[in-house]
């Protein structure tokens, strides 16, 4: 019921408050969306996009933002940076407070939950069907609800496994050169012992400590997060996911501690060479490249359960309920066009959402060869797996993800009892 989903017990007081802010919403849609002043005429044509992001990637959304005033004179774009901590909490003021954006950036697995409570536009009215066929489908899948489309996708993240190539060298392994080639689990656990014993060093690989680089090693083994629209994680293909990958800290391949708050991250020991390989981001490359001088480093492809798999995440641009919808969809669409997607992602390292921008060799402005293999590997996140991570309750519970797996792979729980967590966690914020 929704006073449950709104008050639900044993919720910690920020999300008690973020989740009466949202039952508000869900009660009075249309309150808040009528009780918006209306523009005059000139301001129908002033659109106010709201974004999040590093100043990099703020200088080159501004360029592009120049590019499109240029070529549509009689529009205007305010851009409003918010910073990442406080953006949530930013947009359901705006809501409140009756002044959405007309464009906002917005996470892919936050998308839906704004949909689902009635606060964005459908601009299916506003796309030509070659609109929508170029994107890839596992990231358009976080931009639709109900056959409606209320977002585009602009920029994709995705993982891959990091290599100290000197220590890979001294231990006498050659990481693979194909998703195809690309270790399985057994290969890699055996590997990732070698380069231990042969070069000597003190940890073979990890992961940066998150939900979403694990989602990667569930999926892998054929697991999945919803089963009907309920939740399945305590799936018996996820407990021996998880059980994996606890072995792997538990043997001291992976280091345990990286999983704790006071620890120093996988990154971090790769970073000092403590650590063979590390499973992380494209968003990465430029910090590795800054900060690693005493060794060479490459990326190379993850490794493969029962089948591969790999987690993709990115940015959507949102259009919100406002009289400025029409102006708010044809930003959308400048921005999202293959040359201004290039031309923002070349600049900031982000993986395009457009299938013929990802077929291509894009002109980065570093690590070219490494990007080539961040595209090749996205291809391994399937639409069903974009969509199970874009429901409004997976967005609710994602920083207790991360605590249901800190719990387990620092053995104050089994595998299955965190991955049962999980399922009563995910039910006890599910709207009705």
């Amino acid at each position: 019921m929704l006073l449950n989903w709104i008050f639900p017990k044993n919720r910690p007081k920020n999300l008690i408050l973020q989740s009466l802010i949202w039952g508000c919403f869900a009660i009075f849609p249309t309150v808040f969306l009528l009780s918006c002043q209306s523009p005059s005429a000139g301001e129908l044509n002033h659109i106010r996009l709201v974004w999040f992001g590093s100043e990099e990637e703020l200088t080159a959304i501004q360029a592009c933002l120049a590019d499109f005033e240029k070529e549509h004179s009689g529009y205007q774009v305010t851009l409003q940076p918010v910073e990442w901590g406080k953006y949530n909490e930013k947009i359901m003021t705006m809501l409140l407070g009756r002044r959405p954006p007309d464009v906002a950036r917005m996470s892919a697995q936050w998308c839906s939950r704004y949909q689902a409570l009635g606060a964005l536009a459908d601009i299916s009215s506003a796309l030509r069907p070659e609109d929508l066929g170029d994107f890839v489908p596992a990231r358009l899948a976080s931009c639709r609800a109900d056959r409606q489309v209320f977002a585009l996708p602009h920029t994709s993240v995705g993982l891959m496994l990091f290599y100290n190539k000197d220590l890979l060298e001294q231990a006498g392994v050659d990481a693979p050169q194909s998703p195809e080639s690309a270790w399985s689990w057994e290969a890699f656990s055996r590997i990732s012992g070698q380069i231990q014993e042969k070069a000597g060093v003190k940890y073979a690989w990890g992961a940066y400590r998150g939900w979403f680089p694990f989602l990667t090693f569930l999926y892998q083994n054929g697991g999945r997060l919803l089963k009907d629209g309920a939740p399945d994680f305590a799936a018996e293909d996820n407990v021996a996911a998880l059980r994996w990958f606890i072995e792997q800290h538990e043997k001291g391949l992976a280091p345990k501690t990286s999983w704790t708050r006071g620890g120093d991250s996988a990154e971090t020991n790769f970073v000092r060479g403590d650590c063979a390989m590390v499973v992380t981001g494209n968003w990465r490359l430029t910090f590795f490249t800054k900060r690693i001088q005493d060794f060479d480093w490459d990326v190379t492809y993850l490794p493969q359960g029962k089948r591969r798999a790999t987690n993709v995440g990115g940015e959507n641009l949102v259009v919100f309920k406002t009289p400025k919808t029409e102006a708010a969809a044809a930003l959308v669409r400048f921005l999202t066009r293959p040359e201004q997607m290039e031309k923002f992602c070349t600049s900031t390292l982000f993986l395009p959402t457009r299938q013929s921008l990802l077929d291509r060799r894009l002109p980065y402005r570093i690590r070219k060869e490494a990007m080539r293999k961040f595209a090749l590997q996205s291809l391994d996140f399937k639409p069903q797996w974009a969509a199970e991570q874009s429901t409004p309750e997976f967005a609710m519970i994602e920083d207790r993800f991360l605590k249901q797996i800190e719990l387990a792979v620092l053995g104050a729980q089994t595998p299955k009892e965190s991955l049962e967590a999980l399922n009563r966690e995910y039910r006890s914020v599910q709207y009705e």
